[in-house]
């Protein structure tokens, strides 16, 4: 069963990686590791992942979906519009140098609100917590960006309880860059 909302917002932030080496969270748009992620991603082969009911993985292919990221007035962040697939939602990250932390916030179709934070590690991955109103009370999302090149990364999204315990609930994919040529 495709559950479309949830699908789009682990694609919420799935442009929403971090280069290598980058110097995460000071300075200008490269040095706040920004610029890797700024431009227009897909998924890799239209190719999706997600498990449900704790147990049966499923493979969708979600053909043209396109996240277009961008500064967002100060090198410090940045907005993503995404549509995937005709289903549209909105992202706004913003770095806090001071206690080097991002902030998420996100808004998906009618009813899906993303609220979190999360950090870059050295190598420019990111390992973020996200709440959403439309999954039950407590629960809550970690989402893991690692980098396979300067334009290509993975995105791991696993759901835990008001424990803190993983409920077996997971999607992810590999999104690349789209280059787009002038006419």
């Amino acid at each position: 069963m495709i559950r479309l909302p949830l699908i789009l917002a682990a694609i919420t932030s799935f442009g929403l990686g971090f280069s290598p080496g980058s110097q995460a969270l000071a300075g200008d748009a490269a040095e706040s590791g920004f610029s890797q992620f700024l431009g227009v991603w897909t998924l890799k082969d239209d190719r999706f992942q997600q498990v449900w009911d704790g147990d049966t993985v499923e493979t969708l292919s979600i053909p043209n979906h396109l996240t277009h990221c961008t500064t967002a007035n100060t090198f410090s962040s940045v907005s993503c519009a995404v549509d995937a697939g005709g289903f549209k939602g909105q992202i706004f990250w913003v770095a806090d140098p001071a206690h080097k932390t991002l902030h998420h916030l996100s808004h998906f179709g009618e009813s899906r609100t993303g609220v979190g934070t999360g950090q870059i590690d050295t190598e420019g991955n990111l390992i973020n917590r996200i709440a959403f109103t439309d999954e039950p009370d407590g629960t809550y999302r970690i989402y893991e960006y690692d980098w396979v090149s300067d334009d290509e990364y993975t995105m791991m999204s696993r759901q835990f309880n008001a424990d803190d315990e993983p409920t077996g609930n997971w999607y992810g994919g590999t999104f690349v860059r789209v280059t787009i040529e002038a006419d």
